[in-house]
Protein backbone atom coordinates (compact mmCIF):
# COMPACT_ATOMS: atom_id res chain seq x y z
CA UNK A 1 0.00 0.00 0.00
CA UNK A 2 1.28 3.55 -0.45
CA UNK A 3 3.24 5.13 2.34
CA UNK A 4 2.89 8.50 2.01
CA UNK A 5 0.80 9.74 5.17
CA UNK A 6 -1.16 12.24 3.13
CA UNK A 7 -2.70 9.47 1.09
CA UNK A 8 -6.23 9.35 3.72
CA UNK A 9 -6.52 12.74 3.44
CA UNK A 10 -6.26 12.70 -1.01
CA UNK A 11 -8.71 10.00 -0.41
CA UNK A 12 -11.17 11.41 1.45
CA UNK A 13 -10.71 15.24 -0.54
CA UNK A 14 -11.12 13.11 -3.79
CA UNK A 15 -14.50 11.56 -2.29
CA UNK A 16 -16.14 14.39 -0.59
CA UNK A 17 -15.51 16.46 -4.58
CA UNK A 18 -16.44 13.65 -6.34
CA UNK A 19 -19.71 12.97 -4.95
CA UNK A 20 -20.42 16.35 -5.48
CA UNK A 21 -19.98 16.53 -8.84
CA UNK A 22 -21.80 13.40 -9.77
CA UNK A 23 -24.88 14.63 -7.26
CA UNK A 24 -24.28 17.80 -9.21
CA UNK A 25 -23.58 15.73 -12.98
CA UNK A 26 -27.28 14.16 -11.94
CA UNK A 27 -29.35 17.30 -11.00
CA UNK A 28 -28.35 18.62 -14.58
CA UNK A 29 -29.49 15.44 -16.43
CA UNK A 30 -32.40 15.86 -14.45
CA UNK A 31 -33.18 19.04 -14.77
CA UNK A 32 -33.80 19.65 -11.56
CA UNK A 33 -33.19 22.06 -8.92
CA UNK A 34 -29.58 22.01 -7.32
CA UNK A 35 -30.26 22.28 -3.27
CA UNK A 36 -27.80 22.24 -0.71
CA UNK A 37 -29.47 23.58 1.84
CA UNK A 38 -33.27 22.94 3.58
CA UNK A 39 -33.91 26.68 2.79
CA UNK A 40 -37.79 26.32 4.82
CA UNK A 41 -35.29 27.50 6.87
CA UNK A 42 -34.05 30.90 7.07
CA UNK A 43 -29.86 32.23 7.85
CA UNK A 44 -28.99 33.07 11.08
CA UNK A 45 -32.02 30.90 12.66
CA UNK A 46 -29.87 29.87 15.52
CA UNK A 47 -27.95 32.88 16.28
CA UNK A 48 -31.25 34.91 16.46
CA UNK A 49 -32.07 32.42 19.48
CA UNK A 50 -28.29 33.24 21.01
CA UNK A 51 -28.40 37.37 19.61
CA UNK A 52 -31.78 37.00 21.86
CA UNK A 53 -30.74 35.11 24.72
CA UNK A 54 -27.77 37.75 25.11
CA UNK A 55 -30.40 40.66 25.19
CA UNK A 56 -32.43 39.05 28.14
CA UNK A 57 -28.74 38.59 30.20
CA UNK A 58 -28.11 42.45 29.84
CA UNK A 59 -31.72 43.17 30.45
CA UNK A 60 -31.30 41.27 33.49
CA UNK A 61 -33.54 38.32 32.66
CA UNK A 62 -32.97 34.65 31.95
CA UNK A 63 -31.43 33.39 28.69
CA UNK A 64 -34.32 30.93 28.20
CA UNK A 65 -37.19 33.25 28.26
CA UNK A 66 -37.08 33.07 25.05
CA UNK A 67 -40.05 32.88 22.43
CA UNK A 68 -39.03 30.24 20.60
CA UNK A 69 -37.89 27.86 23.35
CA UNK A 70 -34.71 27.20 21.47
CA UNK A 71 -31.74 27.91 23.43
CA UNK A 72 -31.26 25.02 24.84
CA UNK A 73 -27.20 25.21 25.68
CA UNK A 74 -25.95 26.40 29.28
CA UNK A 75 -26.12 30.36 30.22
CA UNK A 76 -21.79 30.73 29.01
CA UNK A 77 -22.41 31.18 24.82
CA UNK A 78 -25.14 33.72 25.47
CA UNK A 79 -22.66 35.75 28.03
CA UNK A 80 -19.82 35.05 25.61
CA UNK A 81 -22.57 36.50 22.81
CA UNK A 82 -23.17 39.64 24.84
CA UNK A 83 -20.23 41.56 23.36
CA UNK A 84 -21.98 41.55 19.94
CA UNK A 85 -25.38 43.39 21.29
CA UNK A 86 -23.99 46.87 20.48
CA UNK A 87 -23.84 45.85 17.06
CA UNK A 88 -27.40 45.13 16.65
CA UNK A 89 -28.39 41.88 15.27
CA UNK A 90 -28.33 42.46 11.20
CA UNK A 91 -24.07 43.49 11.93
CA UNK A 92 -23.71 40.60 14.53
CA UNK A 93 -25.01 38.45 12.56
CA UNK A 94 -23.04 38.80 9.67
CA UNK A 95 -19.58 39.39 12.04
CA UNK A 96 -20.60 35.53 13.54
CA UNK A 97 -21.01 34.52 9.86
CA UNK A 98 -17.37 35.16 9.37
CA UNK A 99 -16.08 34.04 12.19
CA UNK A 100 -17.38 30.72 11.84
CA UNK A 101 -14.72 29.62 8.79
CA UNK A 102 -12.07 31.14 10.81
CA UNK A 103 -12.93 29.26 13.83
CA UNK A 104 -12.43 25.67 11.82
CA UNK A 105 -9.42 26.56 9.49
CA UNK A 106 -7.96 27.69 12.77
CA UNK A 107 -8.84 24.76 14.65
CA UNK A 108 -8.16 22.29 11.59
CA UNK A 109 -5.17 24.14 11.38
CA UNK A 110 -3.70 23.74 15.29
CA UNK A 111 -4.76 19.58 14.72
CA UNK A 112 -2.71 19.69 11.40
CA UNK A 113 0.24 20.95 12.98
CA UNK A 114 0.49 18.63 16.58
CA UNK A 115 1.87 15.59 14.23
CA UNK A 116 4.95 17.27 13.10
CA UNK A 117 4.12 16.66 9.05
CA UNK A 118 6.82 17.07 6.38
CA UNK A 119 5.70 20.16 3.87
CA UNK A 120 4.59 17.31 0.82
CA UNK A 121 2.42 15.37 3.53
CA UNK A 122 0.91 19.28 5.28
CA UNK A 123 0.02 20.61 2.11
CA UNK A 124 -2.45 18.33 0.75
CA UNK A 125 -3.74 17.59 4.51
CA UNK A 126 -4.52 21.33 4.65
CA UNK A 127 -5.67 21.49 0.67
CA UNK A 128 -7.80 18.11 2.04
CA UNK A 129 -9.56 20.06 4.64
CA UNK A 130 -10.41 22.84 2.48
CA UNK A 131 -11.55 20.67 0.21
CA UNK A 132 -13.96 19.31 2.66
CA UNK A 133 -15.81 22.47 4.02
CA UNK A 134 -16.20 23.69 0.04
CA UNK A 135 -17.42 20.37 -1.53
CA UNK A 136 -19.61 19.05 1.87
CA UNK A 137 -22.67 19.98 3.10
CA UNK A 138 -21.94 19.89 7.41
CA UNK A 139 -20.25 23.39 6.63
CA UNK A 140 -23.21 25.21 4.60
CA UNK A 141 -25.45 23.94 6.86
CA UNK A 142 -23.68 25.57 9.80
CA UNK A 143 -23.28 28.64 8.08
CA UNK A 144 -27.14 28.72 7.29
CA UNK A 145 -28.21 27.97 10.96
CA UNK A 146 -24.80 29.83 12.35
CA UNK A 147 -24.99 27.37 15.45
CA UNK A 148 -21.90 27.10 17.78
CA UNK A 149 -20.37 24.08 16.88
CA UNK A 150 -17.34 26.07 14.26
CA UNK A 151 -16.15 27.21 18.07
CA UNK A 152 -16.91 23.81 19.74
CA UNK A 153 -14.94 22.74 16.93
CA UNK A 154 -11.78 25.42 17.65
CA UNK A 155 -12.17 24.77 21.94
CA UNK A 156 -11.30 20.94 21.26
CA UNK A 157 -8.26 21.62 18.79
CA UNK A 158 -7.38 24.68 21.37
CA UNK A 159 -7.61 21.67 24.24
CA UNK A 160 -5.77 19.37 22.15
CA UNK A 161 -2.85 21.95 21.45
CA UNK A 162 -2.19 22.99 24.99
CA UNK A 163 -2.31 19.45 25.87
CA UNK A 164 0.82 18.86 24.30
CA UNK A 165 2.64 21.25 27.28
CA UNK A 166 2.65 19.38 30.69
CA UNK A 167 3.22 23.52 32.08
CA UNK A 168 -0.11 24.14 30.11
CA UNK A 169 -2.47 22.01 31.53
CA UNK A 170 -4.46 25.30 32.91
CA UNK A 171 -5.29 26.23 28.94
CA UNK A 172 -6.04 22.99 28.14
CA UNK A 173 -8.72 22.48 30.67
CA UNK A 174 -9.83 26.09 29.80
CA UNK A 175 -10.85 24.92 26.44
CA UNK A 176 -11.88 22.21 27.13
CA UNK A 177 -14.26 22.88 29.39
CA UNK A 178 -15.64 25.65 27.17
CA UNK A 179 -16.33 22.96 24.56
CA UNK A 180 -18.11 21.27 27.61
CA UNK A 181 -20.46 24.23 28.22
CA UNK A 182 -20.72 25.54 24.66
CA UNK A 183 -22.39 21.88 23.93
CA UNK A 184 -23.01 19.53 26.64
CA UNK A 185 -21.40 16.48 24.10
CA UNK A 186 -17.72 17.44 24.50
CA UNK A 187 -17.65 16.00 27.90
CA UNK A 188 -16.84 12.72 26.21
CA UNK A 189 -12.86 14.27 26.01
CA UNK A 190 -12.88 13.19 29.73
CA UNK A 191 -12.56 9.76 29.33
CA UNK A 192 -9.19 9.70 27.54
CA UNK A 193 -7.99 12.38 29.59
CA UNK A 194 -8.53 9.70 32.77
CA UNK A 195 -7.36 6.51 31.13
CA UNK A 196 -3.89 8.57 30.22
CA UNK A 197 -4.38 9.24 34.29
CA UNK A 198 -3.70 12.96 33.66
CA UNK A 199 -4.96 14.23 36.80
CA UNK A 200 -3.96 17.91 36.97
CA UNK A 201 -5.50 18.11 33.52
CA UNK A 202 -8.76 16.66 35.34
CA UNK A 203 -8.37 19.35 38.36
CA UNK A 204 -8.33 21.91 36.09
CA UNK A 205 -11.54 20.64 33.80
CA UNK A 206 -13.25 20.34 36.64
CA UNK A 207 -12.28 23.41 38.41
CA UNK A 208 -13.21 25.69 35.58
CA UNK A 209 -16.78 23.64 35.09
CA UNK A 210 -17.35 24.59 38.50
CA UNK A 211 -16.21 28.53 37.88
CA UNK A 212 -18.94 28.61 35.11
CA UNK A 213 -21.29 26.72 37.32
CA UNK A 214 -20.99 29.11 39.97
CA UNK A 215 -21.84 32.16 37.66
CA UNK A 216 -24.61 30.88 36.25
CA UNK A 217 -26.14 28.67 39.03
CA UNK A 218 -29.57 30.76 39.26
CA UNK A 219 -30.43 30.05 36.01
CA UNK A 220 -29.58 26.04 36.68
CA UNK A 221 -33.20 25.29 37.05
CA UNK A 222 -34.22 27.28 33.68
CA UNK A 223 -31.59 25.20 31.46
CA UNK A 224 -33.02 21.72 33.01
CA UNK A 225 -36.18 22.79 31.91
CA UNK A 226 -35.33 23.87 28.60
CA UNK A 227 -33.16 20.06 28.05
CA UNK A 228 -36.54 18.59 28.99
CA UNK A 229 -38.58 20.34 27.15
CA UNK A 230 -35.98 19.65 24.36
CA UNK A 231 -36.17 16.10 24.71
CA UNK A 232 -39.33 15.68 24.18
CA UNK A 233 -39.11 17.75 20.99
CA UNK A 234 -40.72 15.79 17.58
CA UNK A 235 -38.59 12.89 16.01
CA UNK A 236 -37.07 13.76 12.62
CA UNK A 237 -35.42 11.91 10.06
CA UNK A 238 -34.54 14.37 7.56
CA UNK A 239 -30.84 16.33 8.75
CA UNK A 240 -30.55 13.90 11.34
CA UNK A 241 -27.71 11.76 11.65
CA UNK A 242 -28.20 10.62 15.35
CA UNK A 243 -27.36 6.49 15.80
CA UNK A 244 -31.27 6.33 16.00
CA UNK A 245 -32.34 7.78 13.16
CA UNK A 246 -29.53 5.77 11.28
CA UNK A 247 -30.56 2.89 12.88
CA UNK A 248 -34.06 3.33 11.81
CA UNK A 249 -33.56 4.37 8.25
CA UNK A 250 -31.47 0.96 7.80
CA UNK A 251 -34.55 -0.89 9.32
CA UNK A 252 -36.57 1.25 6.58
CA UNK A 253 -34.15 0.25 3.95
CA UNK A 254 -34.36 -3.85 5.18
CA UNK A 255 -38.35 -3.68 5.54
CA UNK A 256 -38.10 -2.44 1.12
CA UNK A 257 -36.19 -5.76 0.55
CA UNK A 258 -38.58 -7.64 2.08
CA UNK A 259 -36.36 -9.01 4.47
CA UNK A 260 -37.86 -7.90 8.12
CA UNK A 261 -40.94 -6.01 9.31
CA UNK A 262 -39.92 -2.64 9.58
CA UNK A 263 -42.43 -1.84 12.37
CA UNK A 264 -40.99 -4.22 15.15
CA UNK A 265 -37.23 -3.29 14.04
CA UNK A 266 -37.70 0.86 14.24
CA UNK A 267 -39.30 -0.05 17.67
CA UNK A 268 -35.87 -1.61 18.38
CA UNK A 269 -34.15 1.02 16.96
CA UNK A 270 -33.39 2.73 20.50
CA UNK A 271 -32.25 -0.63 22.13
CA UNK A 272 -30.15 -1.61 19.14
CA UNK A 273 -28.65 1.71 19.28
CA UNK A 274 -27.19 1.47 22.78
CA UNK A 275 -26.28 -2.05 22.14
CA UNK A 276 -24.10 -1.06 19.05
CA UNK A 277 -22.76 2.39 20.66
CA UNK A 278 -22.36 0.63 24.10
CA UNK A 279 -20.21 -2.13 22.37
CA UNK A 280 -18.00 0.43 19.88
CA UNK A 281 -17.66 3.02 22.94
CA UNK A 282 -16.65 -0.20 25.63
CA UNK A 283 -14.00 -1.42 23.29
CA UNK A 284 -11.85 1.14 22.73
CA UNK A 285 -12.16 2.46 26.40
CA UNK A 286 -10.81 -0.83 26.75
CA UNK A 287 -8.55 -0.87 24.46
CA UNK A 288 -6.78 2.66 25.05
CA UNK A 289 -6.51 1.48 29.15
CA UNK A 290 -4.62 -1.61 27.88
CA UNK A 291 -2.32 0.37 25.18
CA UNK A 292 -1.70 3.29 28.07
CA UNK A 293 -0.01 0.93 30.28
CA UNK A 294 2.63 0.21 27.24
CA UNK A 295 2.79 3.71 25.64
CA UNK A 296 0.96 6.75 26.92
CA UNK A 297 -2.25 7.83 24.81
CA UNK A 298 -1.12 10.17 22.01
CA UNK A 299 -2.88 12.93 20.36
CA UNK A 300 -4.77 10.46 17.92
CA UNK A 301 -6.04 8.63 20.53
CA UNK A 302 -7.58 11.54 22.25
CA UNK A 303 -9.14 12.94 19.12
CA UNK A 304 -10.54 9.40 18.01
CA UNK A 305 -13.61 9.58 20.28
CA UNK A 306 -14.71 12.77 18.76
CA UNK A 307 -16.83 10.64 16.46
CA UNK A 308 -18.26 8.83 19.62
CA UNK A 309 -19.80 12.21 20.93
CA UNK A 310 -22.04 12.68 18.15
CA UNK A 311 -23.67 9.98 18.22
CA UNK A 312 -26.10 9.18 21.38
CA UNK A 313 -28.80 11.89 21.18
CA UNK A 314 -31.89 11.48 19.47
CA UNK A 315 -31.43 14.75 17.23
CA UNK A 316 -27.91 15.37 15.43
CA UNK A 317 -28.46 17.96 13.14
CA UNK A 318 -25.66 17.05 10.49
CA UNK A 319 -23.75 20.16 10.76
CA UNK A 320 -22.71 19.02 13.89
CA UNK A 321 -20.51 16.50 11.49
CA UNK A 322 -18.21 19.20 10.94
CA UNK A 323 -16.33 17.85 14.25
CA UNK A 324 -15.16 14.82 12.42
CA UNK A 325 -13.09 17.24 10.12
CA UNK A 326 -10.45 16.83 12.85
CA UNK A 327 -10.05 13.09 11.98
CA UNK A 328 -8.30 13.94 8.95
CA UNK A 329 -4.78 14.59 9.76
CA UNK A 330 -5.25 12.33 12.45
CA UNK A 331 -5.76 9.27 9.89
CA UNK A 332 -2.88 10.75 8.24
CA UNK A 333 -0.56 10.41 11.21
CA UNK A 334 -1.63 6.77 11.69
CA UNK A 335 -1.51 5.78 8.25
CA UNK A 336 2.31 7.19 8.44
CA UNK A 337 3.40 5.43 11.44
CA UNK A 338 1.15 1.97 10.54
CA UNK A 339 2.59 -0.68 8.89
CA UNK A 340 0.45 -3.60 8.99
CA UNK A 341 -1.91 -4.05 6.12
CA UNK A 342 -5.14 -4.29 8.16
CA UNK A 343 -4.44 -1.50 10.47
CA UNK A 344 -4.10 0.52 6.95
CA UNK A 345 -7.29 -1.02 5.58
CA UNK A 346 -9.00 -0.16 9.10
CA UNK A 347 -7.79 3.62 8.58
CA UNK A 348 -9.22 3.52 4.50
CA UNK A 349 -12.47 2.55 6.10
CA UNK A 350 -12.40 5.42 8.73
CA UNK A 351 -11.92 7.80 5.95
CA UNK A 352 -14.53 6.70 3.81
CA UNK A 353 -16.48 6.75 6.68
CA UNK A 354 -15.42 11.04 7.38
CA UNK A 355 -15.90 11.17 3.35
CA UNK A 356 -19.98 10.14 4.38
CA UNK A 357 -20.31 12.31 6.74
CA UNK A 358 -19.88 15.40 4.57
CA UNK A 359 -22.08 14.10 2.11
CA UNK A 360 -24.44 16.33 0.50
CA UNK A 361 -27.49 15.03 1.81
CA UNK A 362 -29.89 17.90 1.03
CA UNK A 363 -28.98 17.88 -2.40
CA UNK A 364 -29.15 14.03 -3.11
CA UNK A 365 -32.62 14.23 -1.15
CA UNK A 366 -33.97 16.38 -3.73
CA UNK A 367 -32.74 14.78 -6.60
CA UNK A 368 -33.87 11.22 -5.62
CA UNK A 369 -37.20 12.14 -2.82
CA UNK A 370 -35.50 9.14 -1.18
CA UNK A 371 -35.26 9.48 2.69
CA UNK A 372 -32.62 7.30 2.94
CA UNK A 373 -30.35 9.89 1.21
CA UNK A 374 -30.59 11.79 4.70
CA UNK A 375 -28.80 8.21 6.38
CA UNK A 376 -25.73 8.83 4.28
CA UNK A 377 -23.54 11.12 6.31
CA UNK A 378 -25.14 9.14 9.83
CA UNK A 379 -24.29 5.96 8.43
CA UNK A 380 -20.59 7.49 7.59
CA UNK A 381 -20.36 8.14 11.08
CA UNK A 382 -21.19 5.02 12.13
CA UNK A 383 -18.55 3.51 9.67
CA UNK A 384 -15.85 5.86 12.03
CA UNK A 385 -17.32 3.79 14.91
CA UNK A 386 -16.71 0.61 13.98
CA UNK A 387 -13.72 1.43 12.16
CA UNK A 388 -11.94 2.76 15.15
CA UNK A 389 -12.78 0.14 17.59
CA UNK A 390 -11.53 -2.25 14.56
CA UNK A 391 -8.20 -0.19 14.79
CA UNK A 392 -7.81 -0.21 18.44
CA UNK A 393 -8.51 -3.57 18.74
CA UNK A 394 -6.19 -4.91 15.91
CA UNK A 395 -3.21 -2.07 17.38
CA UNK A 396 -3.63 -4.24 20.98
CA UNK A 397 -3.60 -7.89 19.54
CA UNK A 398 0.01 -6.27 17.35
CA UNK A 399 1.30 -4.94 20.62
CA UNK A 400 0.25 -8.02 22.58
CA UNK A 401 1.86 -9.93 20.17
CA UNK A 402 5.17 -7.70 19.91
CA UNK A 403 5.58 -7.66 23.74
CA UNK A 404 5.15 -11.51 24.32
Amino acid sequence: MIKKASFPAIIISIFIAASFGVISIGHVLSNKPLLFLNYKESYGLDYADFFKASENIINGQSPYDVSTNRYVTTPIPAIANTVFIPLGFDNARILFYFLIPLSLAFGYQLITSMFGFSKIDKDPILTAGLAALLFGYPFYFLLQRENIDGWVFLFLCLGLYWLQNPKKEWASGLFFSLAIVFKVYPMLIVLPILLSKKWRLVFWIGLWLVLWGSITLFWFSDFQTALSSRSQSLFRFDENGSLVATISLISILINSLGISNVVSLVNLSPIITVLIYGILLSLVIFTDYKLDKVNKLETSSFVMYFPFMLALPLIVYHYSFIICLALIPTMCHLWGVSEDRLQRMSIFAISTGIGMTQWQAIATYSLTENMLSHAIPGLGLLLIMAGIAFFKIYTLRLTQRIMS
